[in-house]
């Protein structure tokens, strides 16, 4: 047996087996039968160049989209009058039921079979082509506008007979008009229909023709393997979806619910989408006539209520984006589509009030979950402002590309001359949980709340101050999470207590939990951490874990969530069950390559793995032009020179911290204007000396294999090898005790740190008597 040679439609190998019949049994293919269209080597050149692209899509002309209307119908039939209302299957009827004649049960007529046919002329302007579709509730044709000369769609009453069929022509066409939105299709005119005594009994509706590619038949397009579908291209339809939903949900005067999205309803026309058959939405709180809506796709409260909702609406637009993703490629590198996923499953919670609040909430994850998709595929795209966190103002971890301070060296222990020069190892500056706490990006205040008006006004409070609850007033939740904020910048365990105190009274408060339950969580996760902070309890890290997990599944297209997550993990260790550390670190940086942060995760985590190369690269992407760029260079040139902690090969070659130190200059004293900060003059001669230091420790080591002695300065020294030097270490100690000379210089205030660094000047400076 030999294994397929196909791919899965989600671009991976197929993988199967191939039976003796010629037939993978994994995807039925045969083993030479046509193979699905080729994909491009690079994650880069999958799916559309442009964020929310899709391809430009025209309509088949029009006679090819017409059908025969003797064609089976897709429906189950039932009476015409409501006291009746069978369905035309067992016990009422057996075998094929006929498209027209009279019900069984009460004798009704009834007629499925369109009732225009090609020909046909409707109010002397609309001149019928044929039959094109049906839905659950009409059939559609194509029209010639024969004033306006173009190609329109014409919807008209399914059953001919309805008995309600004059309200149902009438409410869709009311809702066509008082819905007006590009992603919605365009009502054009209305021909109202009477019998023979001139009473109306229905009508048609006169629409914009967008074509017949439906995104169910672009699935089938795929199925077939005449077209390729991309992640990218599922996110961008569910955005557009979106659009439309935000508009109908969001109506100022009459708020709608569309109840019936399914792929069979949205139409690719051009670059985008339309949305279509809209005759089951329904004002909200309506439920007369009962609103049409598919089982697969609907809501599950929906079937014990007669009232679609606007969590139905999300329901049907998570379960239509989970039907297409399965035919759709995506390779995706790092975390890859698990944003888009997490998107999904809160669409389509059991919970209506577990799923999003609201369509804008939902489009803003998705496209979210887009742009970290693009950007693990090493695509780049205008940054957006999160409409949910604040950036920090302090940078996260930036201990590692941060100069030391002369504690750095006042610290040590005193070394004679005769002790190897072995210089301290690089302190990789991961960050302490109240680091994590104290710099970690803040929730934007939510606006519903009777306080944040408060809050935005400059000179209206004391950041730093608690503030009490106004009697007056209702009571605010944002009022208790700045009072938690003020507590956490505090230092003792009765300040910790009282923030939990103020998280337990904003948690009673009465409100839309749905808007503000992660706001809550994210600051349980700060109040864990700075728990952590005073006992160095790693169980209080991993609760501050499982309170950010939450937070990012409320928010799977957010990355201030993700950061959370990776440094817990980093501390931690990565989680068997979960997403690493340096997956979390790359979803975030891909996306915002000006992120230090999330670069100096990285940096560190591939230092902790003996890379130094690997922490170079991602460093080296850091986007110039801001204060994380300078403090990447800074971080680069250390981890070049660095002597690494733990075992291999920790010292990097003399040439090595040559090339760093002859980048050195480049960041001292940068010109004001050029966008990022420079080193002054003292920060320049620490980093100098720091560099110099381990290019001594190098150079001795190097040195000390070569003579078969014990390396890194396993063993003490002598007069005689002090003496014997190399010329390029004599130098060197010479250039380590000038900068010595000027770092004691420059401390003279202090008469025990002005000694100590001439104590070190003296243990490093060349033999100069024989």
């Amino acid at each position: 047996m030999t294994t397929c040679p196909h791919r899965r439609f989600t671009g991976a190998p197929c993988g199967g087996t191939v039976l003796p019949t010629g037939y993978c049994a994994e995807c039925g293919r045969a083993e030479n039968g046509p193979e699905l269209p080729g994909l491009p080597a690079s994650p880069r050149d999958l799916g559309p160049h442009e964020l929310l692209a899709l391809p430009e899509r025209a309509p088949r002309p029009a006679q090819e989209r017409l059908v025969r209307p003797e064609a089976p119908l897709r429906i189950r039939m039932g009476c015409s009058a409501a006291e009746c209302g069978i369905t035309f299957a067992p016990p009422y009827t057996e075998g094929p039921v006929p498209v027209e004649g009279h019900c069984p049960a009460c004798g009704e007529p009834y007629s499925y079979r369109p009732e225009l046919a090609e020909g046909n002329v409707l109010r002397d302007q609309y001149r019928i082509m044929g039959a094109i579709a049906h839905g659950g509730q009409g059939w559609v044709y194509l029209a010639e506008d024969t004033h306006l000369g173009d190609v329109v769609a014409v919807k008209g009453l399914l059953n001919r007979y309805e008995h309600d069929g004059a309200r149902l022509s009438d409410l869709e066409r009311r809702n066509l008009v008082a819905i007006r939105h590009p992603r919605i299709v365009q009502i054009r005119d209305f021909v109202a229909r009477r019998d023979d005594t001139g009473q109306v009994t229905g009508g048609y509706i006169v629409m914009d023709d967008v074509g017949d590619g439906t995104l169910e038949k672009v699935v089938e397009e795929t199925r077939r393997a005449e077209s390729v579908l991309d992640i990218e291209h599922v996110a961008a339809y569910g955005c557009q979806i979106l659009e439309a939903f935000v508009h109908l949900h969001a109506g100022s005067e009459r708020v709608f619910v569309y109840g019936d999205m399914k792929p069979s309803n949205v139409v690719h026309h051009g670059d985008g989408v339309k949305v279509i058959d809209l005759g089951g939405m329904r004002e909200q709180g309506q439920n007369q006539p009962p609103a049409h809506v598919t089982i697969d796709y609907m809501a599950p409260e929906t079937g014990s209520s007669p009232v679609p909702t606007v969590a139905h609406d999300l329901h049907t637009v998570g379960v239509t984006l989970r039907e297409l993703a399965r035919w759709a490629v995506d390779q995706v590198p790092g975390l890859g589509t698990a944003s888009f996923w997490k998107v999904v499953e809160r669409a389509v919670r059991t919970d209506p009030g577990l799923r999003f609040a609201d369509a804008r909430e939902m489009a803003g994850q998705l496209r979210g979950a887009l742009r970290e998709i693009r950007a693990l595929r090493g695509k780049s795209d205008p940054p957006e402002p999160s409409d949910y966190f604040r950036p920090s103002p302090q940078l996260l971890g930036a201990r590692l590309g941060t100069v030391p301070g002369i504690e750095h060296w006042l610290e040590r222990p005193r070394r004679d001359r005769y002790a190897p020069p072995l210089a301290p190892a690089l302190d990789l500056g991961a960050p302490t949980p109240t680091e994590i706490a104290r710099c970690l990006p803040l929730p934007r205040r939510y606006p519903g709340d009777p306080q944040t008006a408060r809050f935005e006004v400059s000179s209206g409070y004391d950041p730093g101050q608690l503030l009490g609850q106004e009697d007056e007033k209702p009571r605010s939740v944002e009022i208790c999470l700045h009072n938690v904020r003020v507590l956490l910048g505090r230092n003792t365990w009765e300040d910790l207590g009282r923030a939990q105190e103020e998280l337990d009274t904003a948690d009673s408060i009465p409100g839309p939990s749905a808007v503000r339950r992660w706001r809550l969580e994210w600051h349980r996760a700060l109040v864990a951490l700075r728990i952590a902070g005073l006992d160095a309890d790693p169980r209080q890290v991993a609760e501050a874990k499982t309170h950010f997990t939450r937070v990012h599944l409320e928010l799977p297209g957010e990355y201030a969530p993700k950061l959370a997550l990776a440094y817990c993990g980093e501390r931690l260790g990565d989680d068997a069950a979960g997403p690493t550390a340096k997956e979390l670190y790359e979803a975030v940086f891909a996306r915002n390559p000006a992120h230090g942060g999330a670069a100096l995760g990285l940096a560190r985590l591939a230092l902790a793995e003996g890379d130094r190369r690997a922490a170079l690269d991602v460093l080296g992407r850091v986007r110039p032009g801001t204060l994380d760029h300078t403090v990447a260079r800074i971080a680069s040139l250390r981890i070049r020179a660095a002597r690494l902690p733990g075992e291999g090969d920790p010292l990097p070659a003399p040439t090595e911290v040559d090339d760093a130190l002859a980048e050195l200059p480049g960041i001292e004293r940068r010109s004001l204007g050029a966008g990022e900060p420079g080193l002054s003059d003292d920060e320049a001669l620490r980093l100098r000396t720091e560099l110099h230091e381990w290019k001594l420790d190098a150079l001795h080591s190097r040195s000390s294999d070569r003579h078969g002695l014990p390396g890194e300065g396993a063993g003490r020294l002598d007069a005689r090898s002090l003496r014997r030097l190399s010329a390029q270490e004599r130098e060197l100690r010479k250039e380590m005790e000038s900068l010595y000379r000027q770092l004691a210089a420059r401390h003279r205030e202090s008469a025990a740190a002005h000694e100590h660094l001439v104590d070190l000047l003296h243990a490093v400076r060349p033999q100069t008597v024989i």
